[in-house]
């Protein structure tokens, strides 16, 4: 299967956020999905690019850059 992804916008383009490096994380086309359509779930990017995501139930998964 191929790879693919999807960049998003962690502070909304509407809302003043700037489309740069520091202002988007790369999802799955999955994932993506559910961070607009899932009620509760907060996402937090954090300034080494570290993507925080927490369910409304307290489950949090933590993935971090490649480093490169």
């Amino acid at each position: 299967m191929p790879a693919g992804g999807e960049l998003d916008h962690h502070r909304p383009h509407a809302d003043g956020g700037h489309t740069s490096a520091a202002n988007l994380a790369g999802y799955c086309t999955t994932d993506h999905r559910g961070k607009h359509q899932a009620p509760g779930w907060t996402h937090t990017l954090h300034p080494d690019g570290t993507l925080t995501l927490t369910t409304p139930t307290g489950l949090t998964a933590v993935t971090t850059p490649p480093p490169y």
